[in-house]
């Protein structure tokens, strides 16, 4: 009777599949991604927005009681202009601006905002010139009816402090 294997065959291939099961096991056995799928990565960290805290909720309170009596929400215009360094340069019922972090940006209305559209861009805070390229996002704030979050990034993609402009849309 012929041989169609040799000892040393039958070893490599009984090897490479014992290896098989064995790596295949470790990945069953490794531990689910419980990261949540929306999550904003930078580098591949989750960046998740800093917690409010008592005085920019009292703040806001504060606002809304002394400029909300007499505004119609669904017909307020608001913007802010900001500067890189978190100052608010102008705006239309803009009340204040945080800077929370390296590219994170808090700004605060004297009406809620939760239920409005944002649009933001970077740019200067004069209203002329043309700014370097740059990324931004905005979202409401989170346990802040009044506020949105802001992050902005330089154009390699890098968190960084950039002026902007930020609109809100109300209903």
């Amino acid at each position: 009777m012929a041989r169609i294997f040799g000892r040393k065959s039958i070893l490599l291939v009984v090897g490479a599949l014992a290896l098989t099961l064995v790596g295949g096991g470790i990945a069953v056995a490794a531990p689910e991604q419980r990261d949540d799928p929306g999550a904003v990565r930078i580098n591949g960290r989750v960046v998740q927005q800093p917690l409010v805290t008592q005085a920019d909720i009292d703040l806001a309170k504060a606002a809304l009681v002394k400029g909300g009596s007499g505004i119609q929400a669904s017909s307020a215009q608001l913007f802010a202009v900001v500067s890189a360094g978190g100052g608010l340069v102008r705006g239309s019922q803009a009340v204040s601006v945080t800077l929370l972090g390296l590219g994170l940006y808090q700004v605060v209305f004297n009406v809620p905002v939760q239920s409005g559209a944002f649009a933001g861009t970077i740019g200067l805070t004069g209203s002329v010139g043309t700014s370097p390229t740059g990324f931004i996002s905005a979202v409401g704030r989170t346990n802040l009816a009044q506020g949105v979050f802001v992050q902005t990034w330089n154009q390699s993609g890098s968190p960084a402090n950039r002026s902007f402009h930020l609109g809100v849309f109300l209903p």
